[in-house]
């Protein structure tokens, strides 16, 4: 057998177009959460719209999908392999979220507003998710970017967390998977419990002891979650193997599924906030299974060019649309203008936030990470080594090359 060098932290896999579609769906969802529709939107839209927050833990499974299905084999023992893993996460997601940050800053200076030095030093560092200051973790500077402190700690983790659920995998197979996900699961039904019995489910979101400074953005609660999206990448190989009805099915009763829970789920109780992982665990997880395989009808729209295109971009729309939204001229009267007005202009909004971040994705995010990977080539070089055979638990694992887009889906790089 000859000896090859890794392409990167991790070996080649067969790429997910599928999967790069959801998140530009899941990106979208948050801008429109955000921007909310006109006010002469139907109710069922307007319930849709506001359910819209739900891209950013989609975003937190799919980092656990993603990250499991290249890095399977990764341990915290290969010192200079784990390495270079944290250095390739560190390029995917922090040079654009950094010039984001730097932009806000720059901006408070021109304009003459004062500085929040700690929680400058914070956002810098993206650790103001773990402040009970919801100004601080959420509004001082780039609201979305608490997630990013969500997903650091989820990748401070991995390589520790990824062994014990491969040799889970392998020692009992689909059975033990399914038991974490279900335990996963009854801990995020716990938390829901516990929130709700005790009352601190229907605390304003400015209490540091809220469902939504615990339930809604600390990184500890969604880490069933990660998990759940780790476990959902060994099963993919079995997800191959079901058949095309089987794929279209399961995608139809989902698609059903989520949405009547958008429309008809409670609005403006603590019961909302509490469940707000919970709803989506178990759906989601069985959707990213059947999307992974890129089958079925659903996931043959998300594969489609367009939607590949926008996946891309997507972690660049969600980390600068909501500064961007903000001080946009006029933009409140999208919410309160009548007849076709509002509309138009939502469509304008929603063009001219995507045609910002396709550039801040082409001339900040990609040339960062392409020099961040280089400099990490050249400082901590990869070992040449025997390519691994397939694990036996998977015989049926493919082993068509992925084309350089697959670390594109990995980041998680999301959120609201």
């Amino acid at each position: 057998m000859t000896t090859t060098i890794m392409p990167g932290p991790h070996a080649r896999r067969p790429e997910m177009r599928a999967l790069t579609g959801l998140r530009a769906v899941a990106a979208l969802a948050v801008v429109f959460h955000h921007t909310r529709l006109p006010e002469s939107a139907p109710q069922a839209l307007d319930k849709i719209a506001e359910w819209g927050r739900m891209g950013v833990p989609v975003f937190f499974m799919l980092s656990g999908v993603v990250l499991a299905y290249n890095y399977g084999d990764l341990n915290f023992k290969q010192g200079r392999r784990t390495i270079r893993f944290f250095l390739a996460r560190i390029a995917r997601v922090m040079p654009l979220y950094w010039a984001v940050i730097a932009y806000c800053a720059g901006f408070y200076f021109i304009v003459g507003l004062d500085q929040y030095q700690w929680p400058l030093v914070q956002n810098i560092l993206a650790i103001q998710t773990w402040s009970g200051d919801l100004k601080v973790a959420q509004g001082y500077y780039n609201a979305p970017g608490w997630s990013i402190g969500v997903e650091l700690f989820f990748y401070l983790l991995f390589p520790f967390l990824i062994p014990q659920v491969a040799r889970l995998a392998k020692r009992w197979g689909n059975r033990g998977l399914i038991a974490l996900i279900g335990a996963m699961t009854l801990v995020l039904l716990a938390l829901w419990a516990y929130f709700m019995i005790s009352g601190r489910a229907y605390l304003p979101a400015a209490d540091p002891g809220s469902a939504h400074r615990w339930l809604y953005r600390s990184p500890l609660c969604y880490l069933p979650l990660f998990v759940i999206g780790m476990a959902v990448a060994f099963l993919i190989p079995s997800a191959r193997t079901w058949s095309i009805r089987t794929h279209h099915l399961t995608q139809g009763a989902l698609f059903v599924l989520i949405g009547g829970i958008a429309v008809f789920r409670p609005i403006g109780t603590g019961w909302s906030t509490a469940s707000f992982a919970l709803m989506l665990a178990v759906p989601f997880a069985i959707l990213l299974l059947t999307l992974a395989t890129d089958r079925g009808w659903m996931a043959r729209f998300l594969a489609t060019g367009p939607m590949v295109r926008l996946g891309v971009a997507s972690y660049a729309l969600y980390i600068t649309h909501r500064w961007l939204m903000e001080r946009l001229a006029g933009f409140t009267q999208i919410e309160k203008g009548t007849l076709w007005t509002p509309y138009v202009g939502l469509l304008m909004v929603v063009v001219l936030l995507l045609l910002i971040a396709e550039g801040a994705h082409q001339y900040i995010e990609e040339p960062c990470r392409r020099l961040i990977v280089k400099w990490t080539n050249r400082l901590i070089p990869a070992k040449k080594h025997q390519p691994e055979p397939t694990p036996p638990r998977i015989p049926e694992q493919a082993t068509v090359e992925m084309s350089p887009i697959r670390d594109r889906i990995g980041a998680g790089e999301s959120q609201r």
